[in-house]
């Protein structure tokens, strides 16, 4: 009996340490010298990659993206910049068509054609190890994501445009076009600070870490769709 609780304390201890920042590079993550400084994968662990064309300077990144069911890319940039008053994020993106099997407001089933996630790798909620350990293993199955607090821009399929939630303690969404806005191009500025404050009462304890741009369609989905973003931001620097 007294092994098994050993066994079972160290698993923990283990997973436990695993969580720590820093602990989960990206892998099978290649850079790609078009996009000097950008990594790229795929989102989750079925997704194939799709037909794509990338390109990025010192302050702005742009895709564009032919998504077949079954497809999903994804870029990232490491980043170490605490947010100035002014910072801000630049984006313009359109798609042709939603998921439809997407379920946005459920962790790992939201599946967003087009979405920017703003990372700050240094920020947590309060969650007890219990909850830690569990969403591990739920990210073993599901694939993990980058620690830290969370701030994602999505073109989302069912949930109302101008909607702002939660998607696991420490990702908060904020839906920027949806059904009704397929084939138009959507151009906004987002205020990162006032973002965050929204999101978690507070001011960003530590930097932006990384700036992660995402596109999927899931294998379930009817079609291709045609997706495009670009973002620009003194973040990118």
């Amino acid at each position: 009996m007294r092994r098994r609780k050993g066994f079972a304390v160290a698993v923990s201890l283990a997973a436990l340490l695993l969580l720590l920042p820093g602990s989960f590079p990206g892998g099978g993550a290649a850079e790609d010298p078009r996009t000097a400084g950008w990594e790229e994968g795929t989102p989750g662990r079925w997704n194939s990659l799709p037909q794509r064309k990338a390109q990025a300077d010192k302050d702005s990144f742009r895709a564009e993206v032919a998504l077949a069911p079954g497809t999903g890319v994804l870029w990232e940039k490491k980043a170490n910049r605490t947010l100035r008053p002014g910072d801000t994020l630049s984006i313009e993106m359109v798609s042709t068509g939603t998921n439809r099997t997407s379920r946005d407001y459920r962790r790992y089933d939201a599946h967003f054609p087009i979405s920017v996630t703003v990372v700050f790798g240094q920020d947590f909620e309060s969650l007890t190890w219990k909850k830690r350990v569990a969403d591990f293993f739920r990210a073993v199955r599901h694939g993990f994501s980058p620690g830290g607090i969370r701030l994602t821009f999505a073109y989302g399929s069912v949930v109302p445009v101008g909607s702002m939630y939660r998607l696991g303690e420490e990702e908060t969404v904020f839906i920027l076009a949806g059904e009704e806005e397929q084939g138009k191009r959507i151009d906004i500025v987002r205020d990162l600070r006032d973002d965050f404050r929204a999101a978690y009462g507070r001011d960003p304890k530590g930097p932006v870490t990384r700036i992660l741009v995402s596109a999927e369609r899931p294998s379930r989905e009817s079609g291709p769709i045609q997706a495009e973003i670009r973002i620009t931001s003194p973040l990118l620097r």
